[in-house]
């Protein structure tokens, strides 16, 4: 994804006892920010699934700058790109396109661009060159069809319930070998590829889609699931394109029972501070089991933010009012809660290469 000229922002959001992170990243000119109205910074870090006949109610919303992103759901077909640039048209700002692309169970543009092998497969018949051409071949492609994002590949060691054959293996090497070519690949053809499911979803107990997993403490975490996220974002070429996607997981010592996604010591302490990421920061959609069976959608999108999130992911387009309109009104109360949303909308900005969203803006 094109990104504008770098300029250093530091943004410092809400602390936390033992946690005192400070972010540096590329973005553009904070100027920007005087033609967005609070609402319109909060809308950039939302991201809503829908389903192709919903492009058209998703441009609605896009088009008074309340929606960031979309997320596709369902099987989409042949109208999918025309369906895309219409949106695009209508928007405020650029909508961040994403789509579920692991091959395997979890493909959504294969009645398109036709079936990709499961992470197990590839990893078990095919070599990593192999690997990385197809994968460059597909998102060239998806590409063209307007889609920006890939939330893949999956870094996940191991087959734990929800998981599967969407594992490449059940050792940190493997999974980071081919992980990474998949990435490599993606990079190349100009998608964003979105590490996921952090810190480790490989060993967890249970589906997070039902429920709430347990994953071994943060110390058996580092030593075995982390160990593909350090080997990937060390690599040049991929830290600096590439975001991470934070799953709904209870690890032992880290985020003790409050699900990853929703904890500060897990954003803003292990990945942005230990391991000095940076980058784009997604949550799991948060109409999974694993949050609403015991948080409320707006009480969640909050939650993730001040963790350290930068792209809440909402389960429908239903959601999108509901969630602005607290985010909102929680910005009016809390100047510190506001500078960190305008700080998170710069960052999504600069990775949408909007530097000239201002321009011919008239302040109202």
């Amino acid at each position: 994804m094109p990104t504008t000229a770098p300029v250093v922002v530091t943004a410092t959001p809400t602390s936390t006892v033992g946690i005192e992170p400070t972010i540096e990243t590329a973005m553009p000119e904070p100027d920007l920010l005087a033609c967005l109205t609070p609402r319109h910074q909060a809308a950039q870090l939302l991201l809503a699934l829908v389903t192709e006949p919903e492009l058209i109610a998703a441009a609605d919303i896009a088009a008074v700058g309340d929606l960031g992103g979309i997320g596709l759901l369902g099987t989409p077909g042949a109208g999918l790109a025309e369906g895309l640039a219409a949106l695009q048209d209508r928007s405020f700002a650029h909508v961040l396109v994403a789509s579920d692309e692991e091959g395997g169970s979890v493909q959504r543009l294969d009645a398109v661009l036709g079936a990709m092998p499961s992470a197990k497969t590839m990893a078990t018949t095919m070599s990593t060159e192999q690997v990385e051409q197809m994968w460059f071949d597909y998102a060239t492609r998806a590409s063209n069809l307007g889609i920006d994002v890939f939330f893949g590949p999956v870094l996940d060691v191991g087959s734990a319930p929800g998981i599967l054959s969407r594992s490449f293996g059940d050792t940190p090497d493997i999974v980071a070998d081919f992980a990474g070519a998949v990435a490599s690949g993606l990079v190349r053809a100009g998608i964003t590829p979105v590490f996921k499911h952090f810190p480790g979803h490989g060993r967890a107990s249970a589906d997070s889609h039902l429920e709430l997993p347990s994953t071994p403490a943060i110390d058996e975490v580092r030593k075995w699931d982390l160990v593909p996220y350090q080997t990937l974002l060390e690599r040049p070429e991929l830290i600096a394109e590439s975001a991470v996607m934070i799953g709904h997981l209870s690890v032992p010592g880290l985020s003790d029972g409050e699900p990853t996604s929703l904890s500060r010591e897990t954003v803003d302490g292990l990945l942005r501070t230990e391991l000095g990421f940076d980058g784009l920061v997604f949550t799991d959609a948060i109409n999974m089991g694993a949050i609403v069976n015991s948080y409320g959608t707006v009480q969640a999108a909050e939650r993730s933010l001040r963790a350290g999130s930068d792209i809440v992911i909402l389960g429908a387009l239903s959601d999108v009012g509901p969630v602005l309109d607290h985010l909102t009104r929680v910005m009016q109360d809390d100047v510190e809660f506001a500078d960190l949303v305008a700080q998170r909308a710069l960052r999504v900005l600069a990775t949408k290469d909007q530097s000239d969203l201002c321009d011919g803006v008239v302040d109202s």
